[in-house]
């Protein structure tokens, strides 16, 4: 894992809460067992029981999570409660607002996930933001949401870092 890269992406996803992310990201990828320690809990529920490989990543991951600049989904949740999920992840961000009346219907809610996320990102381009995942090797979605200028560039870094960001669900 590229740690300069990481913590370059951490920054970017950050949004006002710069200095707790990277805090968080670096002990986790400089201090392991630290980390494992401070965290424990939040590890355990992830069936995490020792320091891993992908620790720093999965740091960032909760990290985010525990500022409400992700939030993670079953694999097989649809419906109004997604639409839902993605306000609270725009609203946190000051992005723009959105109408789900569409989304309403039997045939969204009965709607494979994957498909479903694909119809919420289209409709997120109209506003030019961006829905992505953070993959977490993981039955769930660690869904964000983001400005659509920045997405490429997310990914990009996501790469280096030796990690995965998508907008393709």
């Amino acid at each position: 894992m590229n740690n300069s890269a990481l913590l370059e992406l951490s920054r970017k996803l950050s949004f006002d809460v710069e200095g707790i992310v990277i805090d968080d990201v670096a002990l986790a990828s400089e201090h392991p067992l630290a980390y494992f320690e401070k965290y424990k809990d939040r590890l355990d529920e992830r069936c995490i029981n020792d320091p891993i490989e992908e620790l720093a990543w999965i740091s960032l991951v909760d990290v985010l999570l525990e500022h409400q600049l992700a939030f993670e989904i079953d694999w097989k949740e649809t419906g109004l409660y997604v639409c839902d999920v993605v306000d609270e992840l725009l609203n946190r961000k000051k992005l723009a607002s959105m109408d789900w009346e569409e989304f309403e219907s039997d045939q969204y809610s009965e709607m494979p996930t994957d498909e479903f996320l694909n119809h919420i990102a289209r409709k997120l381009n109209e506003v030019s933001v961006s829905l992505a995942y953070m993959d977490i090797d993981s039955d769930s979605y660690v869904l964000i949401t983001v400005p659509t200028a920045d997405i490429e560039g997310i990914k990009r870094l996501a790469e280096e870092a030796g990690v995965v960001i998508s907008d393709s669900f």
